[in-house]
């Protein structure tokens, strides 16, 4: 990512713009909305990085509450919105709410309802900010509540990203 940052300063000064490896010469400089890729790929990666830690949350409470879904015949289950809890965090923490309901209802061991009403668990998750030494990271947390919103379980699960290619692990 800074080599891309450091390569749009140049061709920014120098009045040259790379697209799909083909050179082209302009007469003025290119505004940052022409070279979209610069800033898709930061939300690509913290989209995956929201859906990754869901992911990871969602597998652990799975394995966790066994005793909870294997008692009844699939317990209903209500998944509120992920809420952000630092604002510095970027937008895109919607796909943590989907990939919840995929592993929690693809699971089987949960009937995933779209009424609170409905519940007889209701799955609340929230997305933080933190630091790891010198690199960012997001805390995610999962809390499997009881019909009445009070918490049963709780999980943190914590993503870093990487120095090298930036990626979220």
């Amino acid at each position: 990512m800074k080599l891309k940052t450091a390569l749009f300063s140049i061709l920014l000064l120098t009045g040259c713009v790379l697209f799909d490896n083909k050179k082209t010469v302009v007469e003025k400089p290119v505004a940052i909305e022409q070279i979209p890729s610069i800033f898709e790929t930061e939300e690509i990666y913290m989209t995956k990085a929201y859906e990754t830690a869901a992911t990871r949350a969602a597998n652990k409470m799975l394995d966790d509450t066994a005793d909870i879904y294997e008692s009844w015949n699939r317990p209903r289950l209500y998944i509120k919105q992920t809420i952000k809890e630092s604002p510095n965090l970027p937008d895109g923490f919607y796909t943590a709410r989907k990939a919840l309901k995929q592993i929690t209802g693809g699971a089987g061991a949960y009937l995933v309802v779209d009424n609170i009403d409905d519940a007889n668990y209701i799955l609340d998750s929230r997305v933080n900010e933190m630091m790891i030494g010198n690199l960012p990271a997001i805390v995610f947390k999962l809390s499997l509540n009881d019909a009445y919103d009070q918490p049963i379980r709780a999980w943190n699960v914590v993503i870093k990203q990487m120095a090298e290619d930036k990626s979220w692990w």
